[in-house]
């Protein structure tokens, strides 16, 4: 995707403009033939339906360009922000130890930013792929041309990728050096700064995804989309993925579509452009039908991690189909019937949820040095303890792997301490 971009003249824009509105149209006159029970009328209708609401959705080819770079920008400076911070915060901790010898303070930013530059090249390695293959194929010579051109995206994605893996080998070249040499405590901090860096890293393509969406957001013209356009086009994709995929039913390829519309579904930013920050009843009521809507389309989505046979299989296309016409029709009620048999949990609930138990951990780690009676190096220890677990609750790792490692650690940092 992005070896492709590049800085158009006005020209070629529109050309790309008409070309991409062609293939928008291909595609969902294609996405109609995942209803083969429905009649020419029918069917054209869901199509003139799908194809009316993924105009009023789309972005201009020119705003994509735009996001794009911007999104890609502040994304780095916005990790980069975070993990200075999260660096400084792992050096405070570190200067609390005592530790005679102690490592330099610039050690846990270093490692911090090691892991971010690595974790968001692992993140984007298809694109890292697609350009060497590109490169390799122009030659030496073509890629130094490519790479003076003035035009931006001959340039940009390939020295953002360079740049970042040089960063990254430079960064973990040093903070492994130094950290070889610092006590076992600034070692633990050391990789428990890492790890949040890692974590933040993963998380690259989510925050220049964000970030893109609300430049879409802010730069199509408003009130332009309607509220449930994004998942009618979605759902009749995930639904046309879903009947093409019938003959490998057992390996459901279409989880990343349904995926996609689960985001679509719970935005309800539409409403709230349309709202005033007065009018709390009807955001609220908007916010709750989205939260419900996700829901039902993630049900779909785990209802096609457990199929058995292609009769449930069949099922759940049938279902999607059904969301579909309902979409179609303006029929809420049809869309929302079996909407109510989990209730709908807000994004502040769930993000409460998972980080609520890493937040008291982080507390404790604060509060318990400072109690009397505790001692500098056990309340080191016990602060690293914690921190480390803390850090530990945050990433997907099973219940095994966090207790190995907390194991570990407790060796590490009080077997010195045992008579």
């Amino acid at each position: 995707m992005f070896s492709r971009m590049r800085v158009m003249s006005v020209d070629e824009l529109r050309h790309r403009e008409v070309v991409w509105v062609r293939n928008g149209a291909l595609r969902i006159r294609e996405y109609a033939e995942a209803f083969p029970d429905a009649g020419d009328a029918e069917r054209q209708r869901v199509r003139m339906a799908v194809l009316h609401a993924w105009m009023r959705n789309r972005c201009p080819v020119a705003v994509q360009f735009v996001a794009n770079y911007v999104a890609t920008a502040v994304t780095a400076l916005g990790m980069a922000g975070v993990a200075a911070t999260g660096g400084a915060v792992a050096a405070l901790f570190a200067a609390h130890t005592g530790t005679p010898g102690g490592a330099p303070w610039w050690l846990f930013p270093a490692a911090t930013w090691a892991a971010v530059c690595l974790g968001s090249l692992f993140v984007v390695r298809d694109d890292v792929r697609r350009i060497v293959a590109v490169f390799r194929r122009l030659g030496t010579r073509g890629a130094l041309r490519r790479l003076t051109q003035p035009q931006i995206a001959y340039w940009f994605v390939p020295a953002t990728v360079c740049v970042t893996a040089v960063v990254a080998a430079a960064a973990s070249w040093l903070a492994l050096v130094t950290a070889l040499t610092a006590p076992t405590g600034q070692q633990m901090i050391t990789a428990a700064a890492g790890l949040f860096g890692a974590t933040l890293g993963l998380q690259a393509a989510r925050w220049v995804g964000g970030v893109e969406r609300l430049l879409h957001r802010r730069l199509r013209r408003a009130g332009r989309p309607h509220p449930l356009d994004a998942v009618l086009v979605e759902l009749m994709a995930a639904t046309s993925a879903c009947s093409r995929g019938r003959a490998r039913w057992w390996d459901p390829p279409v989880r990343t579509r349904l995926a996609v519309a689960t985001a679509a579904a719970g935005d309800s930013s539409v409403v709230r452009r349309r709202t005033s920050v007065t009018e709390l009843a009807a955001r609220r009521r908007a916010r709750r039908f989205h939260t419900a809507l996700a829901e039902l389309v993630r049900r779909h989505d785990r209802a096609l991690t457990q199929v058995r046979t292609a009769g449930e299989y069949d099922a759940v296309t049938a279902s999607l189909r059904a969301g579909v016409l309902a979409l179609v029709t303006g029929d809420a009620e049809a869309l929302m019937r079996h909407s109510a048999a989990e209730p709908p949990t807000s994004r502040t609930a769930r993000l409460l949820r998972r980080t609520a138990s890493s937040l008291v951990l982080a507390a404790f780690a604060l509060a318990i040095p400072l109690l009397p009676g505790v001692d500098r190096a056990t309340g080191a220890g016990v602060r690293i303890l914690l921190l480390m677990t803390a850090a530990l609750t945050l990433t997907p790792a099973d219940g095994s792997a966090s207790g190995s490692v907390r194991s570990a650690l407790e060796r590490s940092l009080f077997t010195k301490n045992t008579p």
